[in-house]
């Protein structure tokens, strides 16, 4: 009787063991795409060694004295199209600025140089003489370093930190900063002052964002804050240095902040050209 039972229930479950398969078959089904892309006639062969970089900039006494912009180089020499010639090779920098094109048949290559920080959608592409058109998007990660300083100065000048994006994209990630405040030595042979700093960071809506320890800085002697901010909003940072001497009078120091403004590690990967190059 038992052995009976058990077929009887093996026969009642099969059907339904063959619903569930052919259930579950129907929703893996639809768990596909469904649809493939077209296939384009425009072989898209785009080489780039980079696609970040970071911009130095130089700052003394509140004016600028140097920057290094970025500059990225995309190389669409091997772009081929299966039903005519190749007419227009072009950029688009995702900063705001226009679109660059280049005559396919005079020049392969475009160069870009990005003076402002942000991560940028780059659109490359290409245009043959049918009218057939392929693109494809690029994201560049642009950092920026910035030296500042302010000499021989008994109230440091507050430094702004332009946090601002230029770019519909994600503010940036960080702010690093490493300042050396130096009171010189006296050079008159006079004792100088000890001078007690304080390093300030505030957002873009005063409100403050970090804050170091009072530090006590001999004559002769310097003091360092290192500090890494992070859940930046877009707007102008500001990075302010107190000082209070001991004794009377002021004693004149010398700031030096070095700040990076850094984005998620979001870019693109690099497309090196594999094409060896010709001995001479």
């Amino acid at each position: 009787m038992d052995c009976l039972h058990n077929i009887m229930r093996q026969r009642r479950l099969l059907p339904l063991l063959l619903c569930a398969v052919m259930v579950g078959s129907t929703f893996s089904g639809c768990t596909g795409s469904g649809d493939e892309s077209e296939t384009s006639v425009i072989d898209f062969v785009v080489y780039y060694d980079t696609t970040s970089g970071v911009i130095e900039e130089v700052m003394q006494n509140n004016q600028q004295v140097s920057q290094n912009d970025v500059d990225i180089l995309f190389d669409f020499s091997y772009t081929m199209s299966s039903e005519g010639e190749m007419t227009v090779f072009y950029l688009e920098p995702g900063d705001g600025s226009s679109r660059i094109e280049n005559n396919a048949a005079e020049n392969g290559e475009i160069s870009y140089t990005y003076a402002t920080h942000g991560l940028f959608p780059a659109v490359i592409g290409a245009i043959d003489d049918q009218g057939n058109e392929y693109n494809e998007t690029v994201t560049i990660r642009i950092d920026k370093r910035i030296s500042w300083s302010d000499d021989s100065t008994t109230n440091p000048a507050t430094m702004n930190i332009d946090a601002r994006p230029d770019c519909v994209c994600a503010a940036p990630e960080k702010i690093d900063i490493d300042s050396v405040v130096e009171n010189p030595a006296n050079g008159f042979g006079f004792g100088g002052q000890s001078v007690t700093v304080t390093w300030q960071l505030t957002n873009s809506t005063d409100v403050i964002a970090a804050e170091s320890q009072p530090e006590q800085i001999g004559d002769g002697q310097d003091a360092n804050w290192v500090h890494g901010q992070y859940f930046i909003e877009s707007g102008i940072w500001k990075l302010n240095v107190e000082l209070s001497a001991e004794g009377n009078g002021d004693e004149q120091v010398n700031v030096d902040h070095a700040v990076t403004i850094s984005y998620e590690a979001e870019e693109s990967m690099p497309n090196p050209s594999t094409v060896p190059v010709p001995e001479e």
